[in-house]
C-alpha cells in the first residue's frame, strides 16, 4: 500500500541575501581645512599666535598640493597668506633690532631710542593688530569660499607658484585608477 503524500507546503518566501555596504562617496576636496586653521592667530598670546597661525597654514596649505585640483590651488594660496602673515614678525623684529642698535644708554641708566625708532616700532605694533583684522577677514572668507568649492582669491604675495588647475575640468586625483 502507497503511503498518503504530504499536503504541499505553502511556498516559502526567498531570504533575503545581504548587500554589500558600499562607502560613501567623498566630497571632493577643496582646500577648506588650510584656511580654517588660520583662526589659530586667535590663541590669546600675542605675537606667537600669528607665527602659529601662519605656520600651520604653511605646512597644511602645502600637504593640500597632494590632492591635486581645488584643494591644490587653495592650499597653496593658503600657504601663500601664511608666510605673507609671517613676514610681519621678521619685520617687527629688524624694528626692535634697529630700535636697540641705535640707542643709547642714558646716564641715569636707562635706555634712550631714536625718536625714528620708537615710532617704528609703534607702527609695527598697530600693523599687528591690523593683520589681526586681516586674518579674521582671510580665514573667513577663505573658509567660506573654498567649503562652496569656489577657489579662494584673495590679494597675497605670491611666494609659492599656483599649481596647473583648469576649474572646467575638475579632475580629482583620489577617483583615478592605476
Amino acid at each position: 500500500m502507497s503511503s498518503p503524500t504530504p499536503p504541499p507546503t505553502p511556498a516559502q518566501p526567498p531570504v533575503p541575501q545581504p548587500r554589500p555596504v558600499q562607502p560613501a562617496p567623498q566630497a571632493p576636496r577643496t582646500g577648506t581645512i588650510a584656511w580654517g586653521l588660520g583662526f589659530l592667530a586667535y590663541v590669546p598670546i600675542p605675537m606667537v599666535n600669528v607665527v602659529v597661525a601662519g605656520v600651520t597654514q604653511l605646512v597644511v596649505g602645502l600637504r593640500q598640493r597632494r590632492h591635486g585640483g581645488l584643494a591644490a590651488v587653495n592650499g597653496v594660496r593658503a600657504a601663500n597668506w601664511g608666510l605673507t602673515q609671517l613676514c610681519h614678525p621678521v619685520l617687527l623684529a629688524i624694528a626692535l633690532l634697529l630700535t636697540v642698535a641705535t640707542g643709547t644708554p642714558s646716564p641715569d641708566g636707562g635706555y634712550s631710542v631714536q625718536p625714528w625708532a620708537g615710532t617704528l616700532v609703534f607702527v609695527m605694533i598697530g600693523l599687528w593688530f591690523l593683520l589681526s583684522l586681516v586674518q579674521l577677514l582671510y580665514a573667513l572668507i577663505g573658509l567660506s569660499t573654498a567649503s562652496k568649492g569656489d577657489e579662494v582669491r584673495l590679494p597675497v604675495i605670491r611666494f609659492i607658484r599656483l599649481p596647473e588647475w583648469d576649474e572646467r575640468n575638475q579632475d580629482d586625483p583620489s577617483q583615478r585608477t592605476a
